[in-house]
């Protein structure tokens, strides 16, 4: 992975079942609309393909493709498609910022949750359009760490989410990418670009805190984490994050 930063979150059960949770109806729902049943559709950075199953709905009796650099999450995907009886969709593993496919491949492209891994979301950007057919359309989804809600306010906590940007970013992720995404595809070549913005209230403040911190005790940041798992306990705690989208075309008719 040249151009790829670690993935922060790492696989652990924990973040694997985090991901799973997602669902096209609710992280997907700025990109549904735009599907259109019989289009070819990728999905880049699929994770276990919890959401790219949601889409493939949206597109059937076209084919959905999930990829994502990790194989772990290409069976975990494959899986969860047989389960669900989900037809016409299939999953390899591929980097974003070199995607196995020729040009014009796709009617629609979709991304979530990656750019801010990615230590050149430009190159990502840059590839989606390629693989994309003329007059064909592209979203992308990701968090901004500038954009935090928490109650009740706790020093303690907001130093431990601080900890977990600078790993990211020290990574070569960027925590700030959601802001950028309209940005990054406009000089990718996308045209039309729109973008919107939306909090994400997490419900388990137990789950959210521990995903977090679980990774900084990876990194050696106990008391971080433990200020974390403590601060999930409190009542009517809030969390709550910032997310942005955009989509964009790729010029020219798909005459």
């Amino acid at each position: 992975m040249a151009n790829s930063a670690p993935y922060t979150p790492g696989y652990s059960d924990n973040a694997v079942q985090f991901m799973a949770r997602r669902t096209a109806e609710k992280h997907a729902a700025f990109f549904a609309p735009h599907l259109r049943p019989g289009w070819s559709l990728l999905d880049c950075g699929c994770g276990p393909g919890a959401i790219t199953c949601g889409l493939a709905s949206r597109v059937a009796p076209g084919q959905t493709v999930g990829v994502d650099t990790a194989l772990s999450q290409v069976v975990a995907a494959q899986a969860r498609a047989a389960a669900e009886m989900v037809t016409q969709i299939r999953f390899e593993a591929a980097e974003a910022e070199a995607l196995p496919f020729a040009n014009a491949s796709f009617d629609a492209v979709f991304s979530h949750a990656l750019f801010e891994h990615l230590a050149d979301p430009s190159a990502a950007a840059r590839e989606l359009l390629r693989v994309l057919r003329p007059g064909g359309i592209a979203g992308v989804r990701s968090p901004d760490w500038g954009g935090f809600v928490l109650f009740p306010v706790d020093p303690a906590v907001e130093g431990a989410l601080m900890a977990y940007r600078r790993i990211q970013d020290a990574a070569g992720g960027d925590t700030q990418v959601g802001r950028k995404l309209g940005s990054i595809l406009v000089a990718a070549g996308f045209t039309d670009v729109e973008m919107g913005a939306e909090y994400e209230l997490y419900d388990d403040r137990e789950w959210i805190a521990n995903y977090l911190a679980l990774r900084l005790e990876k990194a050696g940041k106990n008391q971080e984490a433990e200020a974390l798992r403590t601060w999930s306990h409190h009542p009517n705690n809030l969390f709550a994050q910032a997310w942005f989208h955009a989509v964009g075309k790729k010029t020219g008719s798909t005459a």
